[in-house]
């Protein structure tokens, strides 16, 4: 029998998880069975459980396969000479969340099931870490080529990434549940920012030193 390499093992693993995207895209995740995913993939179902054990453990996969393809897009940009401005790497990552699920409610589903779930909360509890990691390293570098030290642009960079990836949020979220809502009109107004004008987290104060003692 030929032996079964990782990469073998890797792929058809993916191409399970591109099957049970298609059906959580029509069906969303508690509409979608295992009886779906296997009729999606044209595989058998001891196939599909030889890699997932049930439909949870997919949706995890999926999540991280989406969550990892945007990271891998913010070192490419992080890596690029000039690098691209603020306003260009929230419209790839947007957009490119839009483009690998298929549509922004999913999103908006897993984030209520990490409601619910602490095994998935904790997974993307993570991989939000991650991204906010990878973008602080392009604004670092933003920063720096806008004429900051390497101090300074770190500190303007950690202070203005918890927004940024608000902005993100805040774009799937609409995207997801708001009937009118108009993607090109809020990159629009994402574009009105003045990301190099965001000021430097204030020093923390020093201690107020105590009263001196009443005389007696």
């Amino acid at each position: 029998m030929p032996k079964v390499t990782d990469d073998y093992r890797a792929e058809r693993r993916r191409e399970i998880a591109a099957a049970a995207m298609r059906c959580f895209s029509r069906k969303g995740f508690e509409g979608t069975s295992m009886a779906d995913i296997i009729a999606e993939s044209g595989l058998s179902t001891g196939a599909i459980y030889l890699h997932f054990k049930s439909k949870h453990d997919l949706v995890r996969q999926v999540v991280l396969d989406v969550l990892r393809g945007r990271s891998d897009d913010l070192i490419g940009l992080v890596a690029l000479d000039p690098m691209p401005e603020p306003t260009v790497v929230i419209r790839r990552f947007v957009n490119g969340m839009g483009h690998d699920l298929g549509g922004p409610s999913i999103l908006v589903q897993v984030w209520s099931m990490a409601a619910r779930e602490p095994e998935l909360a904790g997974l993307i509890s993570e991989l939000i870490a991650e991204l906010r990691r990878l973008f602080s390293a392009y604004f670092e570098r933003w920063f720096a080529q806008h004429g900051l030290d390497g101090a300074a642009a770190a500190a303007r960079a950690d202070a203005l990434v918890p927004m940024v990836v608000g902005i993100c949020q805040g774009y799937v979220l609409q995207a997801a549940i708001v009937p009118d809502f108009d993607p090109e009109l809020y990159l629009a107004a994402v574009a009105l920012i003045d990301f190099a004008a965001v000021p430097a987290p204030a020093a923390a104060a020093a201690p107020t030193p105590p009263a001196p003692a009443a005389a007696p």
